[in-house]
Formats: structure tokens, sequence, C-alpha cells
């Protein structure tokens, strides 16, 4: 029997949804811009891959240009359904491209992406006003943003006749690109997820793909008189309307537009489900006067309350029965149990249902249009008997399975992992930062030749699997933990609910497979959707745990993995994440977590396992000595695992374009007290049945003892001769160790140098930015083998360079609280009130631990007061070994605008570049500066002029000031000069 002909009448008219498809987009853009939308980004599996059937044939093809002249010369090879623009696109003004291409293509669609939310707002209402770019939307690190655009664009322009077919529409009403570039992407996102549901129980292929052309459109509109226009032409096929409550009407912005908007509409279509969104909580009263839901923009639960509004009132999720005042009965998941209920369902739950058209709206939800009309507007009054209704939804449900049969096609799961491959991902979403940022160097590796210009040493990633971000979303809401994590503070306890938690059960079995073949140590990285991206690196925030995965129990081990995923996930919800996205104006909500899973680099030696050194490379070097250029860039160096680095501990600095220039001590005894002691390695006994929370768990750490026991020293090591105060490059003489790297940076025992300035400008070119780059390198005890050169990750650097000239005046010294020639951003920091600043006289390098946590107190104080402040400290600020500076976290200086670093006799280290702390830091565009101990007048704090201030906090080592009038902090970043200013 030929079931699709039997089949095709009932589905014929599917075939005239969606006719526009997006299935060519032109981007303009760099190439790493290209690589996010095109690889990470992922179209096929965020449409298909969680909820659909993936169908390569409907996956839009991406072309990347680099320029406005090569977008009009592709534009005249091939067809382009949509176009996206970066704002900055070299040869031409992104406006003015978009008024070429609608001059030269009349109704083709161009759309730009944006980074962040920088753009001004006459910007912005420049291009609401021009109509040459169709839409802006902002680009927060949720790939799914990229698939919101492509079904806006469709849904724009296949609404007139999909609506005259039984349609249905959203509309969103929002004048903030901002907002709705958060919340689309929900909203679709909960579209397909009903539409597996419609999917699975399709007769055949051909009716699961036709199916997912009725889906309900979205449609935008930023001013009253657009959101009019779309009711008066959709209004019987709208589920419902999110708007804000101030946008522009007539030309200007009315506070109170949302207000208008929802009383019209109350008045015209009183069953339709409208929420109401606000900054302002004092208009929560008036919503729920009219009848409206309403939420906060500010609540910290904003993407959740608006996906459960939906769930409950746009005919998602599971049908809730109720009674009329609202107490649930039941709860239906699909059409099956619906029918099961309904059956024994009270007849005032049945009336209540009925009335308010909430069968009919559910069903139409779900493309059941046929249905849908059959149960619309069933009202009691109209029958004799009320349990009239019961017979009537049942015998609708009964040509409902008539017309489609039961059974269900199951999917089968995952295809066998290729585990030889260099780069494998399970599960759909985003592949995450770390993730995206070593599959796009995979791409970069492929199309050069480095490899081979160095033949002696193999140049490439670990071999990694990444869990896909979708993984994440999907393990957060089966377990129902969003929102115990975004409010809870306690961390041990978020970490012990997921790890308590169940994880995805497909996901497990493919972990299993892996671990069964992988008899290597693993590191268990996070690599979320926000951390390394151009908008916010979240460097260093999050976890990563590295694990022996040497248990003779498969099951050990594979509890291990586990655990150490769940714990990646956890710490989203760390208290300095939290910080970091509120001082980013970011929700935590947004963030989404992928975990990558990488074979971590080194060898074994015996009982702990690390590589012959890691380091971190920089394009561009803060802090140029000598005739150095900061674009020439700056590495640091470590031996063993670089959390040394890292975490802002005693590294060896260099210039890849100097690598034989020594550092810049005044005497190798000098040197040797900022030379590296200790290092890192993995604990090959590590084997505790559960993990904590201490990502450092597995770790040891040594002296550089052990690492000569090992014969790494002889790579990496010269000998400093007491005798002579003289530093030997070599390790066959007695003396002190010092790690100078000599046998590799002068006498080029490997080309370090050289192999990191190409990766440096191969990266630096695709990124279309300055870049950072993490490395392990391990050279084998075994001389037959080659060495091996790992890149580990990479993410754009922020460099702070901004436009605008900031002119230090020459001030007298009466005017300046601190002055510094080594600086880090570009500005003027105005409203800053308070300083916080160290105790000099009371300050001891055993205390810092103690040290950090006063700074919190005072830190929190300013929070809850809604206070930026200054923060002077002494050594390396963020940094994780306390005697090398203050251990604080993001959440303990969470209200700091600028950072201050002084030099003290008893402690005076080098700034820490390459550290997360220091990413993050610019990233935030903080001000930073640098005081060394020079007991000259080029830079100093004025700490005499601080102590005679009159202190408004006090803890035992660390003063609060405040002043009536602001501090203003003025920093150079051409010059690398920055004072702060007293009142």
């Amino acid at each position: 029997m030929d079931t699709t002909k039997e089949y095709s009448p009932q589905f014929s008219r599917f075939h005239d949804f969606m006719k526009f498809r997006v299935r060519e987009i032109l981007l303009v853009s760099t190439p790493y811009d290209a690589f996010v939308l095109e690889e990470d980004g992922r179209l096929s599996e965020q449409i298909f891959g969680d909820y659909l059937d993936l169908d390569l044939q409907f996956v839009p093809r991406i072309k990347r240009v680099s320029s406005a002249e090569e977008a009009f010369t592709a534009l005249k090879k091939r067809m382009y359904d949509l176009i996206i623009t970066m704002p900055h696109i070299g040869d031409m003004n992104s406006i003015e491209f978009g008024k070429r291409i609608k001059e030269t293509y009349h109704n083709k669609p161009v759309v730009m992406l944006a980074y962040d939310n920088t753009i001004r707002v006459d910007v912005i209402e420049k291009i609401r006003n021009t109509k040459y770019i169709d839409k802006l939307f902002f680009w927060s690190g949720n790939s799914k943003i990229f698939i919101a655009i492509i079904k806006y664009i469709e849904d724009l322009y296949n609404v007139e006749e999909d609506s005259s077919l039984g349609v249905q529409s959203i509309l969103v009403v929002d004048d903030s690109p901002s907002y709705y570039s958060k919340f689309l992407p929900i909203i679709y996102t909960e579209i397909m997820k009903q539409t597996r549901y419609l999917i699975t129980h399709a007769v055949n292929e051909l009716h699961r793909h036709l199916r997912m052309r009725a889906r309900p459109k979205i449609l935008l509109a930023e001013t009253y008189e657009e959101a009019i226009d779309i009711i008066n032409r959709y209004h019987n096929n709208l589920l419902g309307i999110i708007s804000d409550v101030g946008f522009p009407q007539n030309g200007k912005l009315n506070k109170y537009a949302g207000f208008e908007l929802a009383c019209k509409l109350k008045e015209e279509i009183s069953d339709l489900p409208v929420l109401l969104q606000s900054g302002e909580p004092s208009n929560k009263a008036r919503a729920l006067e009219i009848g409206s839901g309403f939420l906060s923009k500010t609540s910290p639960n904003l993407l959740h309350e608006i996906r459960s509004f939906i769930l409950d009132n746009f005919g998602f999720g599971d049908f809730v029965f109720k009674y009329p005042d609202g107490t649930e009965i039941s709860k239906a998941a699909d059409i099956s149990d619906f029918e099961k209920i309904v059956r024994e369902l009270p007849v005032s739950s049945l009336d209540y249902h009925s009335t308010n058209n909430h069968f009919s709206r559910w069903f139409r939800a779900r493309t059941e249009f046929e249905i849908a009309d059959e149960l619309r507007n069933i009202k009691s009054s109209d029958y004799k008997d009320p349990s009239e209704i019961r017979e009537i939804v049942l015998n609708c449900l009964e040509r409902y399975y008539i017309r489609y049969q039961k059974g269900v096609i199951l999917d089968f799961g995952l295809s066998k992992m290729d585990l030889e491959s260099s780069f494998n991902r399970i599960g759909s979403g985003s592949l995450g930062g770390k993730g995206r940022g070593i599959a796009f160097f995979n791409t970069l590796l492929s199309n050069s030749d480095i490899q081979n210009k160095y033949k002696d040493i193999k140049i490439k990633t670990p071999r990694s699997f990444v869990i896909c971000s979708g993984i994440f979303e999907e393990f957060m809401e089966s377990n129902n933990l969003e929102e115990i994590a975004v409010n809870s503070t306690n961390e041990e306890e978020i970490a012990q609910i997921f790890l308590s938690s169940v994880f995805p059960e497909k996901i497990a079995d493919n972990l299993r497979k892996l671990i069964a073949v992988a008899n290597y140590p693993l590191a268990v990285r996070s690599s979320s959707i926000l951390e390394d991206s151009q908008v916010l690196p979240f460097a260093g925030i999050y976890k990563t745990y590295v694990l022996p995965n040497n248990h003779p129990d498969l099951n050990i081990r594979l509890k291990q993995l586990i655990d150490a995923i769940k714990l990646v996930y956890a710490s989203v919800f760390c208290q300095s994440p939290k910080q970091y996205a509120q001082n980013a104006d970011l929700h935590i909500e947004e963030e989404k977590m992928a975990v990558l899973i990488q074979h971590l680099i080194g060898e074994d030696h015996g009982d702990i396992f690390y590589p012959t050194f890691s380091g971190v490379a920089q394009s561009y070097n803060f802090y140029p000595i000598s005739y150095m250029k900061s674009e020439q860039g700056v590495v640091s160096l470590a031996l063993g695992f670089g959390k040394t680095v890292v975490e802002g501990g005693l590294v060896y600095r260099f210039s890849p374009v100097y690598p034989k220039m020594p550092p810049p001590y005044s005497s190798p005894s000098e040197f040797l007290k900022g030379s590296q002691r200790d290092f890192y390695a993995l604990d090959l006994n590590f084997s505790p049945e559960h993990l904590t929370i201490d990502d450092g768990c597995s770790y040891k750490e040594f002296d550089l003892n052990r690492a000569e026991t090992d014969g790494v020293l002889q790579y990496i090591a010269s000998t400093y001769s007491i005798e002579d105060d003289r530093i030997n490059d070599t390790v066959m003489s007695k003396g002190i160790r010092a790690l100078t790297f000599a046998p590799i940076l002068k006498y080029n025992l490997i080309p370090l140098a050289d192999i990191i300035k190409d990766l440096l400008q191969l990266n630096k070119q695709a990124f279309g930015s300055d870049v950072e780059i993490e490395f392990a390198v391990n050279i084998p005890s075994d001389k037959s083998r080659r060495a091996q050169f790992y890149l580990l990750q990479v993410r754009p650097l922020v460099v702070g360079k901004e436009k605008e000239e900031v002119k230090i005046d020459k001030y007298l010294e009466g005017d300046l609280v601190c002055k510094s020639c080594h600086t880090i951003g570009n500005g003027i920091y105005q409203d800053i009130y308070d300083i916080i600043y160290i105790d000099r006289y009371n300050f001891e390098t055993s205390k810092t631990v103690k040290v950090a946590s006063e700074i919190s107190i005072l830190n929190k104080m300013l929070y809850n007061e809604n206070r930026k402040c200054i923060i002077i400290g002494f050594g390396r600020m963020g940094t994780s070994d306390p005697y090398l500076g203050i251990p604080l976290t993001w959440s303990q200086m969470s209200q700091a605008k600028v950072v201050c670093e002084a030099d003290l006799d008893i402690l005076a280290v080098e700034p820490s570049l390459g550290s997360h702390f220091h990413h993050n830091l610019t990233s935030l565009k903080m001000g930073y500066l640098h005081i060394a101990n020079k007991h000259d007048n080029e830079e100093y704090v004025d700490w005499g002029w601080l102590d005679k201030t009159p202190v408004y906090k006090q803890t035992e080592h660390v003063k609060l000031i405040r002043s009536d009038k602001p501090f203003i902090v003025k920093i150079d970043g051409k010059h690398r000069i920055g004072v702060i200013l007293r009142p």
C-alpha cells in the first residue's frame, strides 16, 4: 500500500506553507564571525538537532565575504535569501551598505548583527527609521539567536499567505534589540519543542517535514503603530502577545503605550493572553488590574519566567486541567493523555476550558487547525446538558485519530562516534567558547602549511569531545534546577544538588563508549556560550577538572567523568560568574554550558602526570619593555600544567619577537626570587568515590627537585651559582635551578618562538582582533619521538583601546591620589565616590586570604548600596598564590570599577599578564593601574593623604573612605599613563 498517496490529501495544504525559505545566506564579516555562525551555530542542529529529524536539504548554506565590494560581486553570481552584516565591514558604512542592497535588490532581507549593546541609541533609531536594515539583533553568546534571525525573516516573508491558511502567530512588541534578542530564541525553542511532538506522531518522513512548516510564527513590532497594524491584519491568528510597557507611539516614547495596547486587545479579543514587561515594578499593579500578566525586566529569573508564561498561556507545554478557581486537577503531556483525562474530567472544568478557548488554543499551537476550529467557542449555554461538551471533545479526538492513525515512528540514537577523530560533538546546541575555538583552530590548521614548516615537532589540538550546550539545557530542565541554581548563594549546596541529579541516559551511554577506549588522563573543561567570546570572555570563571581515568572499574571511571561534567554545570551558578555577569549587565540564566572533554597533554612520571611546560601567548603586550612594541605580543611559560600561568603564579615571560632578551631583572639573584619554584601535576593515584566542588582536588604541587628527578629540567632550566651570582645555561653543574627556558629560547631545542609567532598571526587574521592562546608542550623522554605542541584554547583578546583620546594634564602631586606609568584600559572613569585600600602598616603576606575576605565584606556593603569603587591593594590581585598578592574572586570585588596594584618592599611582583583575572578585567573595560616600587615621582600612591582622610568603614586590615565629590580616574591607553584625582 502506498501510504504517501493515502495520506497526502490530508497533508496537501501543508505544501503551501513556508514558501519562502532561507537556503542561501551571505555573511559580511571577519573569518571568525563566519565560523561562529556556520560551524558553532550549526543551524541544522539548532533547528532539527534536539527536536526534529536532521534533513540536510534544508540546512542554510553560508557564503562569507569580508567587504561590501565582495558582497556585491557575490550577489551577481548567486541568489541569496538573506544577508547578515556586522556593524563594521571595512569599506562601507553598514547602513549605507543596506541602502545599496535595497536599491539594487528591492525585497532582499538585510539583518545587522552586533556583538553587544554598545551601539548608540541614535544609531538604533536611524536603523529603525531608514528601513534599509530589516532588523538589528544583538549577539550575547547564545547561538540560538542565529536560528531566531533566520526564522524571523522567514516568518516575516510568509506570514501574509500562511495566516490565510490558519497558521498562528505570537506578537512581540519591544523597541530594545537587547531584550528581543534575548527572548526571541526562547520563544522559538518552545515552538520547536512542540514540533518535536508533532513529527514523532507523523505518518512518514514526508509528513514530518510538511508538518514543520505549520509552526506558529513570531511577529515583531517596535512601535505602537506597527503593533496595531499586525493585530488588525492577523487578529484571528494570534496565540498571544508579549509586550514592553514603554515604546514609541506617534513618533515619541510613550512610557505607557503597552497598557493602551493591552486594553484595546482585551476589548476586541477578551481571551487573548497578554504579557507585559517593564523595568518599573510599579507597573505591575496596573497590568494585573487590566487582566494582563506582568514580568519585571530586572528579575534574575526573567527568561525562565517568560518561558513559564508561554507554556502556561500560549498552548505550549502540558495542558493543565483546572477548576474555574484555578485549582489544578491534572496535566496532559500529549494528546493521548489529553483524551484519558477528558473522559473523567469534572463538568465544571470542561466548561471552564472550552468557554475560554483553552482547548482550541492548545491544539492550534500544535498546528492541529481542524480540531482547533471544531473546539473553538464551545459554551455550555449552547447545550441543555453541560456534560455534552465531553462527548463533543471526545468525538473530535476520535476523528483526529482516524485521520492520523495511532503509532509512533521511533528515531535511532546517535551513530557510533569516530573516536580516532581529533574533534567530536555529542548532542545538539553550541560548542561553547573553548569548543568553538578548538574547532575553529582545527579548520585553520588544516588549511595552513604550519605543520609542513615545522617537521620536527607535532602541532595539533588534543583529541576533543564536546558535550554541546543542548545537553546542559536538557539536564537543567529535566531536573528542575534553574530556579534554585539562579537564586541560591550556597555553592556547596548547588554542587550537591547537581551531583544528585539525573544525567541524560543517552549521553551517558556515549561517554561509556568513550572511556572504554580512552586509556589516557582527561581534562573536563567548561565551554560556555559566553566563554572566550568577543562579547565577554568569562575566562577562568568556571571549573575545570583533570581526571587520571585509570581506575580498573569502568563504572567508577564513568561516574567520575559524569560527576565532573555535573560540577562544571554547577559552576555556572557560583557567585563569581553571577557577579561577573551582573557587572556585564547580563542575566546568568542566559548562560548555557557546553563541556569540552580533552585528552590531557603530558607524560607519566611514576605516580604523577604533567607536560614539560605550558603557556599563554597574547598577540598584544600590555607592558612592553625596552624596544619591544605592544603589537609584537608576549608569552608566559611555566613548568607543568598551565594552572600556574592562568592563576597568576610566578612564570617566565618573553617576547616571541625577541626570545633571547633577558627578563628585566637587575641581577641574577633578583631573577631567582621571581622565578617559578613549584609546579602542578596530576596525581595518578587520585581516585575518590565522589568529586567535590574543589576543581584542584586531583592536582599535586611539587618543587623543582621532582622535575629534575623526572628528567624534565634539562629542557627548560639553568643553574644559579651563588659564588659568582651568575646563571649558567646548563643543569650539569651544581647550584640552584632556575627556569630560564634557555635550551629552547636561546639554543632553539624546539622552534617555540617561531611557532607562536605564526600561530598568533594566523589566529589574529582569522579572528579580526588580537588573540590569546593557551598551549602545552611535551618533550618525550623517549628520544625517538617528536616533541608535541598542543594548542588548548584560543580566544579573542579585548585590548581595550578606544577611539577617544584621553589627555592627562600635568597635575601637581597635591591633586593626585596616585599616578601610574603601567596601565590597562582607556577612558575617564567618573561617579566613583569610594576607595577601598589595604592598611600598609598592618599588612603581612601571610594574611592575604583574610584581607580578601575583609575586602569582600566592604564590597558587599557597596553592592547593597549600588555604589562602585576603586580598590588599591598590594601584589597581584586575583592571584591563586596568597604569597604573591590578594587572592580575590570576582564575587569579592564585584563593585570595583578601577583596580590599582601597588608594590611594597616586602611584596614586589610583576603584573600577571596572561592570567584569567587580567583577561576578564580588560574585557569588562575596568581601569587598571600598577604602581612599581621605584621610590621616585614617576608613579606612586599618596599613602599619606589616604591615611589622613576620615575612614567611613574599617576592618582589621582594610579601610573604606568615602567622598561627597567623585574621584576621577583618567587612563591614557595610548601612552599607558593613568592618574586617580582627589575630589
